[in-house]
């Protein structure tokens, strides 16, 4: 179903940019006829005079295969930062598509902020980075809270760890899938910070891509910083 998740957010943001290309295709159609050009240049000196404005905060770094994620102006923003596998490609999302994610998944309680995609390395499933303003929650009471959102568990096994230097917890268990004949692994490791909760889910097609995308879980649990 996490699979199914990251197409129906696609779809979404296709339709919305299709429907505006559309709207925008129907004006310059109808101004054609007018003055195409001088509404050109002044849309060009419009865009360079934005782009003048914008602050630091305002600019993303563009994206480098095998980099880090977390930190302020990274593609994806949390409060914490951490490594990604080669080939994985991570994606912010808006408020909108948080919002989006956090209802589709059964999350009320966390933000999506971040979806690391497995595909381009040659396997299906996702990197998700959960967070949640609460600084009261120790990572294993975050974790407990998530797992409790989550539908069909089974067999769920917590334990204390290091993120980095960082105090975490993990958990591990199995989760009964309508699409599968057995269940399929998932496991998560949370932090607390003072800005708050940031929790860390690897969720696979089945426990066979779970296993070969273990690694890449690995390399964030172990580059884990607070930015």
């Amino acid at each position: 179903m996490h699979e199914l998740t990251s197409g129906a957010v696609a779809a979404v943001v296709s339709v919305g940019l299709l429907a505006g290309c559309s709207s925008g295709a129907k004006k310059g159609g109808d101004a054609a006829g007018e003055s195409p050009a001088p509404a050109s240049a002044k849309a060009a000196n419009e865009s360079e005079k934005s782009k003048d404005k914008a602050g630091p905060s305002e600019k993303k770094a563009e994206w480098k295969d095998g980099g880090r994620i977390g930190d302020a102006g990274a593609v994806c923003e949390f409060p914490v930062s951490f490594e990604v596998a080669k080939a994985w490609k991570p994606k912010g999302l808006d408020a909108e598509g948080a919002k989006f994610l956090s209802k589709w998944l059964g999350h009320p309680s966390f933000k999506g902020a971040c979806e690391i995609d497995a595909k381009p390395a040659g396997m299906i499933g996702y990197i998700r980075v959960w967070t949640s303003e609460r600084t009261d929650m120790s990572p294993r009471q975050a974790l407990e809270s998530f797992v409790a959102e989550e539908k069909n568990v089974t067999g769920k096994e917590f334990s204390d760890t290091k993120a980095g230097d960082l105090p975490a917890a993990e958990v591990v268990y199995e989760q009964k899938s309508p699409l599968l004949d057995e269940p399929k692994q998932e496991q998560a490791f949370a932090v607390t910070t003072p800005k708050g909760v940031t929790v860390v889910h690897l969720g696979g097609l089945d426990s066979s891509e779970h296993k070969e995308m273990l690694p890449a879980y690995e390399l964030a649990k172990k580059t884990t910083k607070l930015p």
